[in-house]
């Protein structure tokens, strides 16, 4: 696999000319007692690195931290400001840009980052050569009416449930605290996508969903089929965008 804090600086533009170059992002949050707080750290480290094998890319190592408002208050979570994160992927995709990489490829496991990952996009795609694409578990949806057991708690959101747990029995079981999985299915109210709160006021413990329905089978599934839409994505970007 190229990683590109192996190589020497000599080579480098050569070695990154043309290419596509992956950024893994996760976050540091509370995920339930069953799970680590950089589950997202894990989860976005696997695909990239599956993807870039896959694809012959470059994998920049893994951006840990993102916007984790929501889940702030509990304890252990590190949440960067909306335009902070901004700010990195914009300045990483120029640091790029300045070796001839044509395309920087997030890959994304952390849902609260989307925000700022497609303002950098579109930011760098209006003043910049360099293309940002950002792909946050896609074919997730198919997938999981495939292969998941337990119903969403919402409709918009997954947390550290069958889906989170699964990827991490996959590539990180000893991690995986099975004893302290428990469903959890709080009580939302009408205008939670619709306003600013926390998660502490609606979960003890961070876990939307249930994890106890969770397999490593499923995990390597969900992660074949993500990784097979990702080099979709990308083969066709890179046809008609690049």
């Amino acid at each position: 696999m190229n990683k590109m804090s192996k190589m020497k600086w000599q080579y480098a533009e050569e070695e990154l000319k043309d290419k596509v170059v992956i950024l893994p992002i996760g976050a540091l949050e509370a995920h339930g007692s069953h799970l680590p707080l950089g589950t997202d750290n894990y989860i976005a480290q696997e695909l990239a690195e599956r993807l870039t094998k896959q694809i012959n890319g470059i994998l920049l190592p893994l951006l840990p931290l993102g916007q984790v408002w929501s889940l702030r208050n509990f304890p252990g979570s590190i949440s960067l400001q909306t335009e902070t994160l901004i700010s990195i992927i914009e300045d990483i995709a120029i640091s790029l840009e300045r070796h001839k990489v044509q395309c920087l490829v997030v890959v994304n496991a952390h849902f609260g980052n989307n925000q700022s990952l497609k303002k950098a996009a579109r930011n760098i795609s209006a003043n910049n050569e360099i293309e940002i694409l950002h792909l946050t578990h896609p074919g997730l949806k198919s997938l999981e009416n495939d292969l998941i057991d337990s119903k969403r708690a919402h409709s918009n959101y997954l947390h550290a449930e069958e889906i989170e747990t699964s990827l991490m029995l996959n590539i990180n079981p000893d991690l995986v605290n099975m004893k302290e999985a428990h469903p959890s299915y709080p009580q939302f109210p009408s205008y939670f996508s619709n306003y600013p709160l926390f998660w502490d006021q609606i979960t003890e413990d961070a876990v939307l969903g249930d994890p106890t329905k969770a397999t490593e089978v499923k995990g390597g599934k969900l992660l074949n089929g993500i990784v097979k839409e990702m080099k979709k994505i990308i083969k066709e970007f890179k046809r008609e965008v690049l």
